[in-house]
């Protein structure tokens, strides 16, 4: 007798339909306990019989394993996190301290440098005030560089053959035959996400091709970008200042008219789509056109029609014709 046939006898279509009967009646075990203690089950890592309550025990052990292993790796984010937070602490107050604009580019670079580990980096800034125009991070930014940084809305993260132009980017004679990755920050004024007006960018290079890659995770980079422009703009004029901080809002209005307008858009069509469900059914349409209304009939009378000029009588057949 097949399995398919005892279960069907015994008021089961399939193996599931028993499972979910033993789920569901936990106190078929408390009438058949001697059942419970007798059931075998195959050992998965020794192929010997162990009692239902052993597998159950093994079935346990390997969740807490897991568990834990699950625990630790997220200790190791979290130490992980408190370690980036430290560095990224420690830089920014020695930026703070920087009394001189001057030394400003020259301490971002070895900040990051030594801070973060970044065994190449390199700044460069263009539109700065008269008084830093002489700056080495300020000499000879290829236009292309420049207007490259422009585009981007977050920071680059790539291998070094996913960029052209990888040597203007760094700067006339910098060292970059072992770069395999890299990273290009935009400065820009404001948040990134602004996507204010762009007066330089950093570029992190490193000889590891998977130290940067265009999948990872750029909230860190970010932040670093966003406080590099931060401290680097006290190297901007005043009118360069102000002209960006009126392209800003300008920007931020017109975002939030395009929001409204958009709210608007969706509300119209909600409260449209709701007056057409609320309101009653029209009648059919046919697809003939209303009769026009016909003259009714002259009257019978024994009186002859009149007749139009030229016009002849036509001949009445009388009944016995």
């Amino acid at each position: 007798m097949t399995t398919t046939n005892t279960l069907q006898q015994a008021g089961f279509t399939t193996e599931e339909d028993i499972a979910s009967y033993l789920i569901s009646t936990p106190e078929f075990f408390e009438r058949f306990a001697e059942v419970l203690a007798s059931v075998q089950l195959i050992n998965p890592q020794a192929s010997t019989a162990v009692s239902l309550q052993e597998r159950q025990v093994g079935i346990l052990r390997e969740k807490v394993k897991k568990l834990e292993a699950a625990i630790v790796e997220m200790m190791g984010y979290g130490s992980e996190n408190a370690q980036i937070i430290k560095k990224v602490y420690g830089w920014t107050c020695a930026l703070i301290q920087i009394r001189h604009a001057a030394d400003l580019p020259s301490a971002i670079v070895s900040g990051l440098q030594q801070q973060f580990d970044v065994p190449q980096v390199f700044l460069h800034l263009w539109d700065v005030d008269a008084l830093y125009a002489d700056l080495p991070e300020a000499q000879n930014v290829p236009l292309a560089a420049q207007q490259y940084a422009q585009t981007l809305e977050q920071p680059y993260c790539g291998l070094r053959g996913g960029i052209e132009g990888l040597q203007g980017l760094a700067g006339e004679g910098a060292d970059i035959a072992g770069v395999q990755s890299l990273a290009v920050l935009p400065l820009r004024y404001g948040s990134l996400e602004d996507l204010g007006r762009t007066f330089g960018y950093v570029v992190l290079a490193s000889p590891d091709a998977h130290r940067y890659t265009p999948d990872m995770r750029t909230e860190l980079l970010v932040r670093l970008a966003e406080l590099s422009s931060a401290a680097l703009q006290r190297l901007l004029p005043p009118q360069w200042l102000e002209e960006a901080e009126r392209q800003r809002q300008q920007s931020l209005l017109a975002q939030g008219l395009e929001a409204e307008a958009a709210e608007a858009v969706g509300d119209a069509v909600a409260h449209a789509a709701h007056e057409e469900a609320t309101q009653p059914a029209s009648p059919a349409a046919t697809d003939t056109a209303p009769a026009e209304p016909q003259p009714d009939p002259a009257p019978c009378s024994d009186t002859p029609t009149e007749r139009l000029p030229g016009q002849t009588a036509a001949a009445i057949p009388s009944a016995g014709s």
